[in-house]
């Protein structure tokens, strides 16, 4: 039977002597890079920061959204070159050196030009851009890697732990990041949390490239990205998988493009201020890593689809009872006190840790065991790619926010993602596939 993006997947597991030590290192990496990560969060602390440098809700989006859009955009551009690669450890170490240099810049930078917010938040968008192109390098890399050394009966559960001691790790350093939000100088603020994000993601970086990778034929996946973007124009046409898939992952960045308006409008219109924000932290990271002990289980017993629906609905319902809160609060008809509100919120951002955990790994593991045979990196760079574009949404969210109001963000969101809640519903299941073969 012809193979299709829905059926057989292309895996190479390690050989048995290496599979637990690559597991573990690989579990590990994604705990210690989740838990530095954490000090700079996009959706709770990072807008927090950017807020003090620049009243413009646009580029607070925008560079909320920097690090996901450099991460998905530039692997069509990649796989080519590196689908040529037996190997593909070193592109990641590569990548991994560029990345930790920069998170290290930016810290250096924030502490020469406190009091010049203008120059630090321009230096802020160029080493971030850097970092963040840097990271769809090693990204190409680093699942082909994964699909190399981990069976596809255990990728649920290898993502699923890697978010679980991530959002552990993280609530250690979200406390930490709540006491540094409560300094008056942003540029202190940003040294302090960049400086330590630097040194944990570093060390994450190296215990990654310590895997022992096997050599694999290699697989060029087309003669240049032109030729890559045609093919992966013929598979969402013709494919439903990969158009699922990706209406799958917008409603992730349509999550994304909310949450960090979210945190605003608790800090800002609810006068929740820097506690607020570190509390929201808190919260997301306990939903975060609660959520994947069921995520794990539900993997293993019913396969990555479930996960996907069970986190789609729970988004698209926490959009719209954000912006129902918004709007009872005393910044719109005043039905509720504004402590109430804030309390609403906070348990809006836990489960919305949920929600975030639960489309990672549904996404990730779904992507990557429906690949075709023999075009694992093709499939995964092209619907990387093409989501990447999506990631632009915090940004078009801040002008909304900037035009009209956050509740009305909100609601716009909780909208929109019901069209990716169809579209996870009507993915195959695990025992669809296993028909298909």
């Amino acid at each position: 039977m012809e193979t299709t993006a829905a059926t057989a997947p292309d895996y190479a597991p390690a050989p048995l002597p290496n599979e637990r030590r690559n597991f573990v290192l690989g579990v590990a990496n994604g705990g210690i890079y989740q838990g530095g990560e954490t000090f700079v969060d996009s959706n709770t602390v990072l807008p927090v920061l950017l807020s003090t440098l620049t009243h413009s809700n646009a580029l607070i989006g925008l560079g909320c959204a920097m690090g996901d859009i450099g991460w998905l955009l530039p692997q069509v551009f990649v796989a080519p070159w590196a689908s040529r690669l037996p190997r593909q450890l070193p592109l990641y170490q590569r990548a991994s050196i560029v990345r930790g240099s920069c998170l290290f810049a930016v810290a250096l930078a924030a502490w020469a030009m406190r009091g010049h917010p203008g120059w630090l938040l321009a230096a802020f968008f160029t080493l971030n851009g850097i970092y963040s192109v840097a990271g769809g390098f090693g990204a190409v890399a680093f699942m082909e890697v994964v699909g190399r050394t981990v069976r596809s009966e255990r990728l649920g559960a290898f993502f699923a732990q890697r978010l679980f001691w991530g959002g552990t790790l993280g609530a250690v350093a979200g406390l930490f990041a709540r006491q540094v939000l409560r300094m008056e100088d942003p540029g202190t603020q940003l040294a302090i949390l960049f400086g330590l994000a630097a040194i944990i993601c570093s060390s994450a970086y190296m215990m990654f490239g310590s895997i022992r990778e096997p050599e694999s034929p290699a697989h060029p996946t087309a003669p240049n990205p032109l030729a890559l973007l045609r093919q992966g124009v013929r598979w969402f046409h013709g494919e439903s998988v990969f158009r699922r898939l990706f209406w799958a992952r917008v409603t992730l960045s349509i999550w994304l493009a909310s949450s960090p308006f979210i945190t605003l409008f608790a800090v800002n219109q609810l006068g929740g201020g820097g506690r607020a924000a570190g509390t929201l932290l808190v919260g997301r990271l306990a939903g975060y890593v609660l959520s994947t002990l069921l995520w794990q289980r539900l993997s293993k017993r019913s396969g990555n689809r479930t996960i996907l629906r069970i986190a789609a609905s729970l988004g698209c319902g926490l959009l719209l009872v954000s912006a129902g809160l918004s709007w009872a609060s005393p910044w719109g008809m005043g039905w509720i006190p504004a402590r109430l509100a804030l309390l609403g919120l906070e348990a809006v951002a836990t489960l919305g840790g949920a929600v975030s955990s639960g489309l990672i790994v549904g996404y990730a593991a779904a992507m990557i065991e429906n690949a075709p045979l023999g075009q694992r990196q093709s499939f995964v760079s092209l619907m990387n790619t093409f989501v990447g574009p999506t990631m632009l949404l915090p940004m078009l969210g801040g002008f909304v926010v900037d035009a009209f109001n956050a509740p009305l963000l909100f609601l716009l969101c909780g909208i929109a993602s019901i069209a990716g809640l169809r579209a996870v519903s009507r993915l195959p299941d695990r025992a669809a596939r296993a028909l298909a073969t």
